[in-house]
């Protein structure tokens, strides 16, 4: 049950606080109060749209969060997603930012939207004026049906199996393509197996590769700067070399070198500086001994090199892609060459997939129709309780081809008035008619429906008289069992609630806000006044009304 609603700097709202009760409870106001804000804002915890706009002009935020009381269910279902279930109540909340980023909690943690409509689904049902066009859409006929029948376990086997079929199919109609476009794969998809196989790759390579070819393409430079440096540090043959001059250097403080620790220190260090220049001219030298210019090593390293190249155009930019690429084609093409074969193990797979989605459809057929015949006289004696007395209602069920939903086409029949034929409940059924039939449908459900509280949106659209009263005790009924919040204009349907809060916008200068007020019984004798069209006749009915409560 939803006990408690904050709402902070959406749209018209600043701030609303506003604590639930069970039972019927109603919220009236006038047209543009901001009654289509509250609902926005419920829908944004439900894990729907949350565009930017919805955030208050001069905010940098919106936020919404409710409370709800802990059931079994939903208790399981937080376990699940890693979310803290040790209280008795659920707090889900929902943040978006001027810049459009939205966040989605749920008792402190942050959860995923696909997570949050999981949760939510479980604990809020909302029915938009918009909903009763769903009725006008054969194809949704289906989903009220499966709704009643608890069909999700069924329904969940069919499409695996279906998906299943699909699968296989799309397999099987790959492989059957004409043989020409076959034979014209088969020949590429050879080239280029066996190009990338005979080119011998290696990860790697190509920076050796790269590396060596610098060297080969300078090898005559290579030898004459080393053999050069290798002159001045070691072997100078017109004057003294770098090591000689260090060499006399030592030579010369050798003797010397024990009498101060700076000496030793110099000594040393020259010692050192030998060493190294002798150790660096024979490296230099033997560098560049190894180092001569091969013409034959030189061809055969930039073939390779453009050969690499080539090949990264073609198939990768890397030579792990371009072996990824071989090793794909070579397994593409292993299943062409082997496609007879392939196919015929593939339409035996169809053929017993397509025996286990015949049983997974005869399952959820059966299922249906059963339900079907339930539940068109538990409509058609709602209806009849909502002052359609004469109304026949059937829930037709026709076998069809396989869909994603089932092999059954799902329609729902009226008949209004006495001696009419059923037909098409999109043919016939007025917007005041469509309502009832929602109701009557949303009452049932609600019987067996795990979701505590119900959110209707002006369920009285195109009613008024004795069919308003008759809506109102519906609602009554579901709020014995049921948490019921309904907007309403309905003065039978304001008058028979539990709980009664009136939406206001105030204006001050250019800002206006929203606000939700509690009434007690003047309260309500004045809006329900109001609503009906004010003056002491109005009040006097409002009275009358609340005295048959």
């Amino acid at each position: 049950m939803l006990e408690q609603l904050m709402i902070r700097n959406v749209a018209v709202i600043d701030h609303l606080d506003v604590s639930f009760k069970g039972g019927v409870t109603v919220l009236t106001g006038e047209t543009g109060a901001g009654k289509s804000i509250i609902i926005d804002s419920i829908n944004m915890i439900l894990g729907s749209r949350a565009s930017k706009e919805l955030v208050r002009h001069g905010t940098d935020r919106a936020e919404v969060q409710a409370v709800f009381s802990m059931q079994p269910i939903i208790k399981r279902l937080l376990d699940e997603n890693g979310v803290d279930a040790d209280d008795d109540n659920i707090i889900i909340s929902r943040r978006v930012t001027a810049e459009g980023k939205s966040t989605a909690r749920v008792n402190g943690t942050v959860v995923t939207l696909n997570t949050l409509r999981d949760i939510a689904d479980m604990l809020i049902n909302i029915h938009g004026q918009h909903d009763n066009q769903a009725l006008l859409d054969p194809i949704r006929h289906i989903t009220f049906l499966d709704d009643y029948a608890k069909t999700d376990e069924l329904l969940s086997i069919y499409k695996a199996r279906y998906a299943e079929c699909r699968k296989t199919g799309k397999a099987i109609h790959e492989l059957q393509t004409d043989e020409q476009t076959r034979m014209q794969r088969m020949d590429l998809l050879s080239y280029q197996v066996n190009e990338i196989s005979n080119a011998k790759l290696t990860i790697g390579e190509d920076e050796e590769l790269g590396s060596h070819l610098a060297l080969l393409e300078n090898a005559e430079r290579i030898s004459i700067a080393a053999g050069e440096a290798y002159s001045e540090l070691y072997e100078r043959p017109d004057g003294m070399s770098a090591y000689d001059m260090v060499s006399r250097a030592v030579q010369a403080i050798e003797g010397i070198a024990d009498l101060s620790p700076e000496l030793k220190s110099s000594y040393e260090e020259l010692t050192s500086s030998m060493y190294a220049i002798e150790d660096a001219a024979h490296e230099i030298r033997e560098f560049s001994e190894k180092t001569e210019f091969d013409e034959r090593a030189l061809a055969e390293t930039q073939e390779r090199c453009e050969l690499i190249k080539k090949l990264k155009r073609k198939y990768g930019a890397e030579i792990s892609d371009i072996i990824e690429y071989g090793e794909r084609a070579e397994r593409e093409l292993d299943d062409i060459t082997t496609s007879d074969e392939r196919l015929e193990e593939l339409r035996e797979q169809l053929a017993e997939q397509k025996a286990e989605l015949k049983k997974a459809a005869e399952k959820l057929s059966e299922k249906r129709r059963a339900a079907a015949k339930i539940l068109e006289k538990e409509i058609e004696a709602a209806l009849h309780e909502l002052n359609m007395e004469k109304a026949k209602f059937s829930v037709l069920t026709e076998p069809q081809k396989y869909t994603p939903d089932g092999a059954d086409k799902v329609e729902f029949m009226i008949a209004t008035n006495p001696g009419e034929g059923l037909k098409p409940l999109v043919k016939i059924a007025s917007g005041g008619e469509l309502s009832r039939v929602m109701l009557a449908i949303k009452s049932i459900l609600a019987k067996t429906d795990s979701v505590e509280t119900l959110i209707f949106d002006e369920i009285d659209t195109g009613v008024s008289g004795s069919a308003a009263q008759k809506i109102a005790d519906k609602l009554k009924t579901i709020g014995e069992t049921k948490q019921v919040i309904c907007i309403t204009h309905l003065p039978q349907l304001t008058s028979a609630a539990d709980n009664h809060f009136l939406i206001s916008k105030n204006v001050d200068g250019e800002l206006a806000e929203t606000s939700l007020t509690e009434l007690d019984t003047d309260g309500r004798v004045r809006e329900i006044a109001r609503i009906v069209g004010g003056g002491e006749a109005g009040e006097k009915y409002a009275r009358e009304l609340l005295n048959m409560k």
